[in-house]
């Protein structure tokens, strides 16, 4: 469920990723940042490897918004929720976790991209529950 903008790509509140192109830019693993449509980056990082990344403000981002965003944008590496009040479904991780693909808010991405399986990462709060529901 998108949080301001009910059309793909769920645009930012502020029509921008200022703040996500910013924290790409000082990231120690990250070489460039390249938006290659709205809301949707190729982050090519030190060890050779470039991510296809969408940037998204959705509220509820689960099952159906991923299989939108990847009939709009192709195959995914990452699926970066922009905003505090805004979120993903612990079903939709789990899934795209099992297809090598991360779902994460920036924190969690830019943490994650310090990893060689940056999908695998999760908060602690993630993990407790993975293991509450037995994903783990």
């Amino acid at each position: 469920m998108p949080a301001e903008n009910n059309k793909f790509p769920w645009l930012s509140y502020y029509r921008n990723y200022n703040f996500f192109e910013q924290r790409m830019r000082e990231h120690s693993k990250v070489v460039s940042c390249e938006n290659i449509n709205i809301g949707l980056y190729n982050i090519r990082l030190t060890d050779g490897k470039t991510l296809k990344v969408f940037i998204c403000e959705c509220y509820a981002f689960g099952t159906a918004e991923y299989v939108e965003s990847c009939e709009n944008y192709g195959e995914l590496n990452a699926v970066v929720i922009s905003s505090n009040w805004c979120g993903y479904s612990l079903d939709i991780k789990r899934d795209c976790m099992q297809n090598n693909v991360g779902i994460f808010n920036i924190g969690g991405f830019m943490a994650a991209i310090n990893r060689d399986m940056f999908w695998t990462y999760m908060t602690e709060y993630e993990k407790e529950r993975f293991k509450e529901y037995g994903w783990l």
